[in-house]
């Protein structure tokens, strides 16, 4: 991967058309890498006039790879999940007989 010269003093990009993988460089800053982004994407940076903005505003975004997100975002919906079902059973629990708190006598379970 070659380091391509933006209109920006400030930044460098370098993309490997292969794997889809793009790096920006900020000077004084470690590069960062972002995946999967379209090869029109890296042109448009080439090509803008205003490249802090274009990477602002449409490559930051994708800075956290895919995978990662998703791994996340799945232990997040689990984690949701669990929370809901807890506080349906405690909901359910507590509003079956709310004059005994929940507690049933040996007479009413037979009368049912």
């Amino acid at each position: 991967m070659d380091w391509a010269a933006l209109k920006s003093k400030h930044m460098r990009a370098a993309y490997d058309a292969e794997t889809r993988d793009l790096l920006v460089k900020f000077s004084g800053s470690r590069p960062v890498k972002h995946a999967d982004i379209p090869p029109h994407v890296y042109q448009n940076l080439l090509e803008t006039s205003d490249p802090h903005f274009y990477y602002n505003y449409y490559i930051a975004p994708c800075r956290v790879s895919p995978h990662h997100r998703q791994r996340g975002s799945v232990a997040s919906y689990g984690l949701k999940l669990a929370l809901l079902i807890a506080a349906c059973s405690l909901l359910m629990a507590t509003s079956l007989d709310p004059g005994n708190r929940g507690i049933f006598e040996a007479s009413e379970l037979r009368s049912n």
